[in-house]
């Protein structure tokens, strides 16, 4: 006898081994979703610092030297706070004149039950 087609104990097994597969791809979604995520708000930081450098870099570095900075120093876009800080720069093998300062912008962000947070630093020379 010569019978074609599958056993019943055959497509148990069929079924099990893809089920097995399904499941293992099922849980790489939610990863790649928090990564997706995740790279989303970190791009969206950077153009927002990027954003606030160009700003100090359009005051000038004597708006910025001025005290109080004739630049505004912190505030609030949307989920993502920002504070920009401007220190002396001290670089190595250069002679501190006063004429570069080192500026560094702070970006923070709720994300997933934490606080994420980047620096960008830049120079401005007069």
């Amino acid at each position: 006898m010569n019978k074609k087609g599958f056993s019943l104990l055959e497509l148990i097994i069929a079924i099990a081994v893809l089920a097995i597969g399904l499941v293992g791809v099922l849980q790489i979604f939610p990863i790649g979703l928090r990564a997706s995520q995740h790279a989303g708000m970190l791009t969206k930081a950077s153009f927002l610092a990027q954003n606030k450098i160009e700003d100090v870099k359009l005051a000038g570095f004597d708006a910025i030297t001025e005290l109080p900075p004739k630049i505004p120093m912190s505030g609030k876009d949307g989920d993502f706070e920002w504070a920009v800080k401007i220190d002396e720069a001290s670089l190595e093998g250069i002679e501190s004149s006063g004429d570069i300062k080192k500026v560094t912008v702070t970006i923070t962000w709720p994300e997933r039950n934490t606080t994420r947070s980047k620096e960008f630093i830049t120079y401005v020379t007069k």
